[in-house]
């Protein structure tokens, strides 16, 4: 792995320092750009758009501490790694530091021998990571590429005939006729923009599994109105669906470590997979969710059409769908892989009971892991 053309950006108020590190940098064949203070950095930062920032904590104008406070609060930087260089060595300041996005802290006077392993080493997970992200948009790409003829060609062909037809001055349709095209056309394109989103949803998650402070920050998640939540979601899809979903909450003073986005598209798929895979006579959905102090966990059940025990397993897998050509218009077998991705990126675990022609159980669990 190839480090040196690396762009570092150098921020440090001490002058003498300052061109020690500059020429020590360019000697290791680092492109580097220096400032003097955080508010200095922080304009170079947004121009320079460094790999990596050395930074000083104590400045004039603007701290470290400022400056990667502000980094944090721009998409395009806050992914950058940080070193922080300082003369403070309070275990109280380098939790601080570490708290705020900073990946290393270094405390003067050191060797720039020491520096330079630390920088090599964050350059290399940083560059590592970018790496992963890639595959794996690499690998949803050639998913996608390969589910769209498959997935859009249906709602398309719907969509270009019934057009043709209403575009057709050679056509006399009548009124009934008209409408009955237009109410094909919604759904086919109701359908489309449903696969988009969850296409990009899926891509969505997959970055984020690999994005280290993004998972940190999701994984410190307490959520103290997760039962409020819960029952605005389940009254809007009963009333979408007009169904009555059956719900039961227990533990409602604990915490949930899932945030309302996480929440919502779990109990959505969920909800909505057992929904579409229910015959009309058989549609009875219940749906509960139990916190303790160590744990929460979501069960649906459905009494629909269920899945063999060689189906069971897949079904977690994107664009899988048991029984494709009879239920084609039911969905893109996205929703389960979604619910996976989530579960797993919030470590907790997924369990599917399920008997043909009987029903299906999945109970979603995940721990509350301590911050101590």
């Amino acid at each position: 792995m190839i480090l040196d053309k690396c762009k570092i950006l150098l921020v440090e108020d001490e002058d003498n320092l300052r061109t020690l590190l500059l020429m020590e940098l360019e000697q290791e064949n680092f492109i580097v750009e220096e400032a003097a203070n955080g508010e200095e950095g922080l304009k170079k930062a947004k121009t320079f758009m460094p790999d990596l920032i050395v930074c000083d904590v104590m400045m004039p104008v603007m701290d470290g501490f400022t400056m990667q406070e502000k980094l944090n609060e721009d998409e395009k930087l806050r992914d950058i790694p940080l070193i922080f260089l300082t003369a403070k060595s309070d275990k109280k300041d380098i939790r601080y530091g570490k708290s705020i996005g900073a990946e290393d802290y270094i405390t003067k006077p050191f060797e720039f021998e020491d520096l330079l392993v630390s920088i090599k080493a964050k350059l290399k997970k940083s560059i590592e990571r970018k790496e992963r992200v890639k595959s794996r948009l690499d690998e949803i790409r050639k998913s996608i590429l390969y589910a769209i003829p498959h997935e859009f060609k249906n709602p398309l062909s719907t969509l270009e005939g019934f057009l043709s037809l209403l575009l057709d001055k050679n056509y006399e349709a009548s009124e009934k006729e008209k409408d009955e095209f237009l109410t094909y056309i919604k759904k086919s394109s109701d359908r489309l923009h449903h696969l988009v989103m969850k296409f990009l949803k899926l891509a969505e998650l997959e970055v984020i599994e690999i994005d280290e402070k993004k998972l940190e920050a999701l994984r410190k998640t307490r959520n103290i109105n997760w039962h409020i939540e819960v029952n605005t979601i389940i009254e809007d899809l009963s009333e979408k669906f007009n169904v009555t979903i059956h719900s039961n909450l227990v533990g409602v003073d604990y915490p949930c470590p899932l945030d309302y986005n996480s929440l919502n598209t779990i109990i959505l798929e969920l909800i909505n997979n057992a929904y579409k895979f229910s015959p009309p006579d058989r549609i009875d959905i219940s749906f509960s969710a139990k916190a303790t102090e160590k744990n929460f966990e979501i069960t649906v059940e459905d009494k629909g059409i269920g899945l063999p025990k060689e189906a069971i397993d897949r079904v977690i897998e994107p664009f899988y769908q048991y029984n494709r050509e009879h239920f084609e218009q039911q969905g893109s077998g996205l929703g389960l892989a979604i619910v996976n991705k989530i579960v797993t990126i919030y470590k907790g675990s997924i369990k599917i009971d399920s008997e043909l022609n009987k029903g299906t159980r999945i109970t979603l669990k995940f721990n509350i892991i301590s911050e101590n």
